[in-house]
């Protein structure tokens, strides 16, 4: 049995070779700029779907509970919503949506990057008064966002 992967932009910007049943999402696909990539994504044979709107929520409230939610693209969430509705490999290099899918349960395959080490959920901290908030700018104080990152053990 062959494995399914879900591909991310990364595998066809970097030209990856991957072994299985390769399906990627049309934001992915809108994502490829440059002939070589796009070339790379028809090479691969990959079957380009829209995930369902139900895996889309389930990859959004995930997000959500991380902190990922506000740094995640649209293609994000639909490669990990692909990812879900498919039950499949995740081939990405990006570490916010691999630490979404540590938390959902789904297995990466990075592409050039080594894979992250621990889930972490990301906070907004104001550097103003200290506080925790969800957003851009603190609902408090009104001062801007910075971000923490905290482990999940």
């Amino acid at each position: 049995m062959c494995a399914r992967i879900v591909a991310d932009s990364s595998v066809f910007i970097l030209g990856k070779r991957l072994d299985g049943e390769i399906i990627t999402v049309p934001a992915v696909e809108r994502e490829l700029k440059d002939l070589r990539s796009k070339s790379q994504l028809d090479i691969s044979g990959a079957r380009i779907e829209g995930p369902s709107a139900e895996s889309l929520k389930k990859a959004k409230k995930a997000a959500k509970e991380t902190g990922d939610i506000t740094v995640l693209s649209e293609a994000d969430f639909e490669v990990l919503a692909k990812a879900i509705e498919c039950e499949a490999i995740l081939a990405t290099d990006d570490y916010a949506i691999q630490n979404v899918a540590f938390h959902l349960g789904l297995k990466v395959n990075p592409v050039a990057q080594p894979l992250i080490r621990r889930k972490m959920r990301r906070v907004q901290k104001c550097v103003g008064c200290g506080e925790n908030f969800e957003g851009d700018s603190c609902p408090d104080c009104g001062t801007p966002a910075r971000r923490r990152e905290r482990r999940i053990r």
